[in-house]
């Protein structure tokens, strides 16, 4: 029967604690994890090179390893190919603490107590790979899916968290791709929920390229560019989800948030916000939406304010620069303002003429009165606390 021994939040926060075991660091945490991609696009290959590189101690992607010894379940290959994958791989003297095994017992039928002899005999193993984990399966004859995959993650995770070692499982993807890497996983949510990490290799077929993505309960997600050279997949770029994320922004709104920063404060339509920051190939309505989609998570951090009011002709935008501690709570990354010069754009005539016949305006984010057209003549600065949005 399991204990059932709740620990209070004091004692656990001055209990010392192992901390994560990495096998690549940030990249592969002990634990459970899965690697999935389509068929024949060289998953079998990656891993072999991982579990190679892992024993000898070598390094993996720039990231130095720890010399370990690892258990590799080839289950749809046999000793003569990787024989053959071995050599092709490195002319170097092959590790001793790096085992292969072609077929064992199923997940239930005696696959755990498998694993766990060979640990009694190699206690230094730090990784288990099972390619695939289809082979291991014994089904569900009641037929749920979910139930299934939760069962069958969850024995091999206890299994890999019991003797803090890593196992590696190899999976499938469904043949129809999606926006999301992780939604080409085949089989329930339930695989991927109960995996500490997962790996998704994408690759066109016949393409030497491909990109890893790769998230995890203890680590940054990421995504890896990889290239196909000499049998292995070589590590091209490494882009962290922050840095994915920075590229998503379209480049009209850095030139909108550099522009502001230059001017200080300026107002106008978008129209006229287009032509002043020098944006072409850009429709005024599509750069409103950009300016909307991205105020909170990238122009707000980074000092940019943001309000809007309509006329009876048009709609006008106002914005201007706090300075990039304005948003103290919030974090951003603000482009160079070396050089920029500290006199404030007036506004276009148009803009005056709409804001001086204007009482109504109201801020979009709190409804409080539209800015006078005094404070932008003089340069003055907004109230910093009356924050709004487009």
């Amino acid at each position: 029967m399991t204990k059932f021994e709740p620990i209070d939040a004091r004692t656990l926060s001055i209990t010392p604690l192992p901390p994560v075991r990495w096998l690549i660091p940030n990249l592969l945490s002990g634990g459970l994890s899965m690697l999935s991609g389509g068929s024949k696009i060289g998953k079998s290959w990656l891993c072999l090179w991982l579990c190679l590189q892992l024993a000898k101690g070598g390094e993996f992607w720039g990231r130095p390893l720890r010399a370990q010894a690892v258990l590799y379940l080839c289950l749809e290959d046999t000793y003569a190919r990787i024989q053959n994958r071995l050599f092709r791989l490195s002319e170097e003297e092959m590790p001793d603490n790096l085992y292969f095994q072609t077929a064992c017992e199923g997940l239930g039928h005696g696959l755990e107590e498998q694993i766990e002899q060979f640990l009694a005999v190699r206690p230094d193993t730090g990784l288990v790979v099972i390619d695939t984990l289809q082979k291991v399966r014994t089904g569900d004859a009641n037929g749920n899916v979910y139930a299934c995959d939760y069962r069958d993650m969850s024995a091999l995770k206890s299994l890999a968290d019991r003797h803090n070692i890593g196992i590696l499982l190899v999976h499938h993807q469904r043949k129809d791709r999606t926006d999301d890497p992780f939604d080409d996983i085949s089989g329930s949510v339930a695989l991927m929920g109960g995996a500490d990490t997962s790996w998704v290799l994408r690759r066109r077929r016949m393409s030497l390229n491909a990109q890893l993505h790769v998230t995890g309960r203890d680590m940054e997600s990421r995504a890896l560019d990889l290239r196909w050279e000499d049998c292995r997949w070589e590590l091209e770029q490494e882009e962290t989800s922050e840095e994915l994320a920075r590229k998503a922004v379209p480049a009209c709104v850095w030139t909108v948030a550099d522009f502001v920063k230059r001017q200080k404060c300026w107002q106008g339509t978008a129209t006229e916000l287009l032509a002043a920051a020098g944006i072409v190939d850009v429709q005024p309505n599509q750069l409103t939406r950009k300016l909307v989609e991205f105020y909170s998570t990238d122009l707000a951090p980074m000092g940019i304010r943001c309000e809007s009011h309509r006329t009876a002709s048009a709609r006008q935008l106002r914005l201007w620069y706090d300075g990039d501690d304005a948003n103290d709570d919030k974090t951003g990354i603000s482009p160079d303002i070396r050089g920029i010069p500290e006199t404030p754009s007036a506004p276009s005539s148009s803009s005056r003429e709409a804001l001086g016949g204007n009482k109504h305006g109201l801020c979009v984010a709190i409804g409080q009165p539209f800015a006078a057209a005094a404070a932008a003549s003089t340069g003055s600065t907004p109230n910093p606390h009356a924050e709004v949005a487009l």
